[in-house]
C-alpha cells in the first residue's frame, strides 16, 4: 500500500487544480533535465537532487500501467521539449536514462511528495515540425533484467556524426539559391558552398530564409560542382530563387569515412571483423571454420 503524506493527501482532497506531476530524469552524461505538467517552474530537493522542473517543458504520464510480478511497469510520457533536449536525444545521452516521476501540490510543496514511479527511458517519439507532440517511454527497472545492455557490434558505426562519441563539429557553408529546376520542390542550384561532384552527397541542408525557413534535416541525394543540388525527399514548399540556406557534410559510417575526417580513433565498429561479402556487411557472415564444406 502507498504511503502519502498527511498534508498532501489532504491537498488532494480539495477541489481544485493545484497539483501536478515532475519527471527528472538523470542523463547518461550526468546531467539532470526536469519537466513539470503546471505553467510554473518548481525547485524541489527530492532528498538526492536540488531540481529545478521547467514549466517550459511538460511530460506528462499516461496509464501508468503497475503490475505485482515481475512484468516491467510502463506508461507515455507525452508533452513537449525544445531542441536542446532534442539535441541530447540524437546524441543518444538519454537512451536508458533514469527516469523518476513524482506527484506534488505545487501551490504548498511543504505538504511533501508522492512517489509514482521510477525506471528508465525507453523509445522516444517526436516529429521534425518542432510544435508537435513529444512521447517517451518509460519503463519500470524490471525491464532491465530482459534488456539487452550491450551494444551490437557491426562493420559501420554506431555513432551519430556529430554526437560526443563522434567528437567532430558540424562545418556549415552558406549558399544562395541562384534557379530552381523542373521541380522546385527538390532541385535547385545555388551559389556558395563551392565543392568537386559528390561532396555534399547525402549531406545535410538547413534552410534559413523562404517558405522553408526553419527546416534543418533536409538530405542531400547528390550535388553537383556547378552547385545544383538534388535532395532525397520533397520539400515541404517550392524553392525559389534567392532563399538562403547552410549545407555540411555528413558521414557514411565506414572506416573509411572516418580516416577521411582524421577521426578513426573514434570510430564506434568493429570494422575490421572479416567478411566474405561485403556487400552484407554483417560481421562473420558466410565465414567458414577450418574443415567446413
Amino acid at each position: 500500500m502507498k504511503n502519502i503524506p498527511a498534508a498532501l493527501q489532504s491537498a488532494y482532497d480539495k477541489p481544485g487544480t493545484s497539483v501536478c506531476f515532475l519527471v527528472k530524469i538523470v542523463r547518461r552524461d550526468g546531467g539532470i533535465d526536469g519537466f513539470c505538467s503546471v505553467d510554473k517552474d518548481i525547485t524541489m530537493f527530492d532528498g538526492i537532487d536540488t531540481v529545478t522542473y521547467d514549466s517550459a517543458q511538460e511530460l506528462r504520464p499516461q496509464n501508468i500501467q503497475q503490475e505485482l510480478n515481475y512484468e516491467p511497469d510502463n506508461t507515455d510520457l507525452l508533452g513537449w521539449f525544445g531542441e536542446d533536449v532534442e539535441k541530447r536525444v540524437l546524441a543518444g545521452i538519454y537512451n536508458s536514462a533514469e527516469v523518476t516521476i513524482y506527484r506534488v501540490a505545487y501551490l504548498n510543496l511543504s505538504a511533501g511528495v508522492e512517489f509514482i514511479a521510477s525506471g528508465i527511458v525507453g523509445a522516444i517519439d517526436f516529429s521534425a515540425d518542432g510544435k508537435g507532440k513529444r512521447k517517451i517511454e518509460y519503463n519500470g527497472l524490471t525491464k532491465l533484467l530482459s534488456q539487452t545492455v550491450n551494444e551490437s557490434y557491426s562493420l559501420t558505426c554506431r555513432n551519430q556524426f556529430g554526437d560526443y562519441r563522434c567528437g567532430m563539429p558540424f562545418v556549415w557553408s552558406n549558399a544562395t539559391i541562384t534557379e530552381v529546376g523542373a521541380n522546385a520542390y527538390m532541385t535547385f542550384k545555388v551559389a556558395g558552398g563551392v565543392a568537386p561532384d559528390g561532396y555534399y552527397d547525402f549531406g545535410v541542408i538547413k534552410v534559413l530564409t523562404g517558405d522553408n525557413a526553419g527546416a534543418d534535416k533536409l538530405e542531400v541525394e547528390q550535388w553537383l560542382m556547378d552547385g545544383t543540388v538534388q535532395l532525397s525527399f520533397l520539400a515541404a514548399y517550392p524553392f525559389k530563387v534567392g532563399d538562403q540556406l547552410q549545407l555540411r557534410r555528413d558521414c557514411g559510417k565506414t572506416a573509411a569515412d572516418c580516416i577521411a575526417y582524421n577521426n578513426i580513433i573514434n570510430m564506434n565498429a568493429e570494422h575490421l571483423t572479416p567478411v566474405q561479402d561485403k556487400s552484407i556487411m554483417v560481421p562473420g557472415a558466410y565465414i567458414k571454420s577450418v574443415g567446413s564444406q
